[in-house]
């Protein structure tokens, strides 16, 4: 079993230190582990930021190279115990967030680049602090348009791995629409989903929404739809924030790919994949 999405108090909304995770990775019975902290780049907010011995900083190369050397430090050390460790980052994407993305990536030896969607207008949707400052001012029907549009942005840039939480405005969107946010463009989303099966870019099974309202994101009418789109390339990741959360849903997600027509999982070394049949 593997886990690509985890976020440790490297990320500031989040607890638990890098080898708090490997040893709950051991005790679980996890394989291999991909840690994927938070990097926000877009500079009209004020969370660019990652922490290290509790002290909050800006993100920027150097940042992520001692990030990088912290994670390889202990890449031995776990390997000789039977975990495999990678390192990744998750972006939070916006329009134009590839020349910051360079710049802070420069020289930084990343095995996997996960991409979502937070933000919309500069807000936060998957905050629950900052939500309603953007669906007060928008229909749901405006919600998804712009969160779809922005999602075909993203794929197109071919600059990431694989997408994380596909519909994760359904977070905090379903208390505060209702039903009507399920309401998707069917063939917008597909035809999403067909450029992601053309460009190799990857879908995430993301369990963290089953501790939320007891289903994955993405939901089965995505996933049945990402697979009629003709995407093969799947990933799976608990988003984890803490420790306890770490692997948790990640058995399930491979049952619920396989049920959906999956035959594999997909892990990442130095940005090339590989299959890991279900």
């Amino acid at each position: 079993m593997v886990d690509y999405h985890i976020h440790t108090n490297h990320s500031i909304d989040a607890d638990g230190c890098l080898r708090d995770y490997c040893e709950k990775a051991l005790a679980i019975g996890l394989k291999e582990i991909c840690f994927t902290n938070h990097c926000e780049l877009d500079e009209e907010r004020n969370d660019n930021l990652i922490r290290f011995n509790g002290e909050i900083k800006s993100i920027d190369n150097e940042s992520l190279l001692n990030l990088q050397s912290e994670i390889f430090d202990l890449k031995e050390h776990y390997r000789k115990k039977g975990l495999d460790i990678k390192f990744g980052i998750e972006v939070g994407f916006f329009d134009g967030v590839d020349k910051r993305l360079k710049e802070v990536t420069n020289g930084v030896s990343l095995d996997y680049l996960l991409a979502g969607i937070h933000c919309l207008d500069h807000i936060c949707i998957d905050s629950s602090k900052e939500c309603n400052h953007y669906f007060e001012k928008h229909s749901a029907e405006e919600l998804l348009n712009r969160y779809f549009t922005t999602m075909e942005i993203l794929v197109r840039s071919r600059l990431f791995d694989a997408v994380a939480h596909f519909d994760v405005y359904k977070k905090y969107g379903l208390n505060f629409y209702g039903e009507k946010v399920r309401d998707f463009d069917r063939e917008y989303v597909y035809h999403i989903f067909k450029l992601m099966a053309e460009y190799g870019t990857g879908l995430e099974i993301n369990t963290a929404g089953l501790r939320r309202y007891n289903a994955f994101y993405p939901s089965i009418e995505f996933i049945q739809l990402a697979r009629e789109a003709g995407i093969e390339i799947i990933t799976v990741g608990s988003d984890s924030h803490k420790v306890e959360d770490l692997g948790k849903g990640i058995t399930d997600a491979f049952e619920y790919a396989r049920s959906s027509g999956f035959s594999a999982v997909y892990r990442f070394n130095k940005r090339h994949r590989f299959p890991l049949d279900i």
